[in-house]
């Protein structure tokens, strides 16, 4: 379900969605609405909720307002609402990775004279600051472009420090000064072992300056696609990556599981 939007930060308001997920949890799915001279949405929904979500973002805005559209990454929770955006906002120009581009085209159009390729380091002007694109320490994508805004100091880290949290109470929750830091922890140890798994065969002496690169930062906050907004925890949340190298994967869903899992949702016999 997508919930009720909130303001992160003076600049930002949070689109969030919550997606439960059987013996894993229920994972945040955060879209972000930057008011900036030229406003920016960071990543645009599931499609399943589409309208949910166009609804829940004009309660923020005028959608035919829309500058820029920052696709963190092709993933369909990213990319959900793209078309119907291009035609509610005809102005907008979707900032992306050309990797991304190439990713969707097979499964759907994308009109090429409306996009702005960005890559790491490289700046974006949004009238009254600028989005500095990076690389986050993970990503399950290739394409996976985070952003900086200069002004704020707001860090956009699109999938990096995500985690399935136990309940929708937690996952719902406005700020991670809310949850306990243990189970936040161990969280986002196994979402990255599952969303990138290729953390586990990282030297530790190399991923740790992926880290140093976030800390030099010095983000005023961290706004996660799959976390509640952690504001001043850069180092506790910098921490729960490092420690995701040495952390054994959550085991796979099985069949078993799944079985276990749709005799509970067969209607009961009259």
């Amino acid at each position: 379900m997508v919930l009720e939007p909130f303001a992160a930060t003076r600049d930002v308001h949070v689109i969030p969605t919550l997606f439960p997920v059987p013996n894993v949890g229920v994972i945040p799915m955060n879209a972000f609405v930057l008011r900036a001279a030229e406003p920016v949405l960071v990543d645009t929904g599931a499609g399943v909720l589409s309208e949910q979500f166009l609804d829940a973002l004009s309660s923020i805005m005028r959608i035919e307002d829309l500058a820029w559209i920052w696709l963190t990454h092709e993933d369909a929770d990213h990319t959900g609402s793209l078309e119907r955006l291009l035609e509610l906002a005809p102005r907008a120009r979707v900032a992306t990775d050309f990797f991304a581009v190439g990713r969707m085209l097979p499964a759907r159009p994308f009109p090429l004279d409306r996009l702005r390729l960005v890559t790491p380091g490289e700046r974006l002007p949004a009238g009254d600051r600028e989005l500095v694109a990076l690389r986050p320490p993970l990503f399950d994508s290739p394409a996976t472009l985070g952003l900086l805004d200069d002004s704020s100091g707001v860090l956009f880290s699109s999938d990096a420090f995500g985690a399935p949290l136990p309940t929708a109470q937690e996952a719902a929750a406005t700020s991670i000064a809310d949850l306990d830091p243990g189970v936040v922890a161990a969280a986002q140890a196994a979402w990255a072992n599952v969303d990138s798994p290729w953390v586990g065969s990282v030297d530790p002496a190399v991923f740790a300056r992926s880290l140093d690169a976030v800390r030099r930062l010095e983000p005023t906050a961290i706004l996660s696609s799959h976390l509640p907004p952690a504001h001043g925890q850069t180092e506790t949340m910098l921490a729960n990556l490092a420690a995701a190298v040495t952390t054994t994967p959550p085991p796979a869903t099985t069949q078993a599981q799944l079985d276990v899992l749709l005799a509970g949702m067969a209607p009961a016999a009259v």
